[in-house]
């Protein structure tokens, strides 16, 4: 990264000279006031903080200076560090990986159409970024933004059960060889068998962990999701 560096223990890490050490400090410093007042800006714009619109204009903010500092694609992800210790310390969302950081979720989020990104709740991509197989082929995004069923766009417990059902179908597919109607048929039939999953187990008191939703997702993969019956029979006798 062009001459930006931070510390670890008193320390810099990285190549940074005498000479330019008094300039990395008054770049942090620089930081923390562009980001305190980003965020005031941001938090009178949407309507909540941390929600879809909120980390999809955070992600504009974070992409513009990856720009300006000149940082690699490959080095973003030690950038989130580095802002979420020395600049951004008010932000205290759980970071899992360096690649499941609330902040590289705002940066992929960005990289949507907005119309997409605040269609669906934070939560719900948060999903979908934590299961990269599910994601794998961008057509999914395509078919998100087209997608107006109610369910499938409000209910956390569907959209959770659909990314693990598309985990199960591409894991190892060569999706490249399937047609956009082709694709578009397996996102409509992962959201229609979640949707049963989920009302299911409401309407039966039937809970199942998440081994036994991967499972029952394997099982159906050739079952019509119109065949409610045999969906039924498949979950009544599991485990």
């Amino acid at each position: 990264m062009s001459r930006l560096a931070y510390k670890t223990n008193g320390r810099y890490d990285g190549i940074v000279t005498y000479d330019n050490a008094k300039y990395t400090d008054e770049q942090l410093e620089k930081m923390k006031e562009e980001f305190y007042l980003a965020e005031k800006s941001l938090a009178k714009k949407c309507k909540k903080v941390n929600d879809s619109e909120y980390s999809y204009e955070l992600g504009i903010l974070l992409t513009s200076k990856l720009q300006e500092y000149k940082i690699i694609e490959s080095s973003r992800y030690s950038f989130w560090k580095m802002l979420r210790e020395y600049v951004n310390k008010r932000d205290n969302r759980k970071v899992i990986t360096d690649k499941r950081d609330p902040y590289e979720y705002d940066y992929l989020l960005s990289k949507l159409p907005k119309e997409l990104a605040i269609k669906y709740a934070r939560s719900k991509w948060d999903h979908l970024f934590d299961v990269t197989t599910a994601r794998k082929d961008d057509r999914i995004y395509e078919w998100m933004l087209k997608n107006e069923n109610t369910e499938f766009i409000n209910n956390s417990a569907v959209f959770q059960n659909f990314c693990k059902c598309l985990k199960e179908y591409i894991y190892n597919l060569d999706t490249g060889i399937y047609s956009d109607q082709e694709m578009f048929s397996l996102f409509d039939d992962s959201m229609y068998k979640s949707i049963f999953l989920v009302n299911y187990m409401k309407n039966n008191n039937k809970k199942l962990d998440s081994n036994q939703r991967s499972k029952f997702f394997n099982e159906v993969k050739k079952v019509n999701y119109m065949d409610v019956e045999k969906l039924g029979d498949i979950i009544s006798n599991m485990n």
